[in-house]
């Protein structure tokens, strides 16, 4: 299991309804364990500001603080090389889950529009203006 996969189950867990119960804190714990120092260190720093620590980037945009991620910090995440952080909102960064379409939800064909023609030199009516 990746770093990034451990501590997005981190974050649900500490910040979701399970978080005070004894059974969900040993499991934080066992998570916890699993985690760099460096990068627990980073996370938390970030939770105790009452902020989330893992944000999703859903079509090149952190869902954090919504702006625009660099093409490089994309491009990184493509490859999953090494760990990315949000420049704007330091929060670590993991590609959201492309969800499929639903099977009964089709997107209807585009509707053609009527191609109009340009009039050439035989098709034109030579209009004669009387004076």
């Amino acid at each position: 299991m990746k770093v990034l996969e451990i501590l997005l189950q981190l974050q649900e867990l500490e910040m979701g309804p399970r978080a005070s119960s004894p059974a969900g804190r040993r499991e934080a714990e066992a998570l916890r364990s699993q985690v760099p120092l460096p990068i627990l260190g980073h996370y938390d720093r970030l939770v105790t500001r009452g902020k989330k620590a893992v944000a999703l980037v859903r079509h090149g945009v952190c869902t954090g603080c919504q702006m625009q991620l660099p093409s490089g910090v994309y491009a990184k995440l493509l490859h999953q090389d090494d760990l990315c952080v949000c420049d704007n909102c330091a929060r670590y960064l993991v590609l959201a889950p492309e969800t499929p379409p639903a099977a009964g939800a089709t997107t209807p064909p585009a509707s053609k529009r009527a191609s109009r023609k340009r009039p050439t030199a035989s098709t034109k009516k030579l209009e004669t203006v009387s004076p």
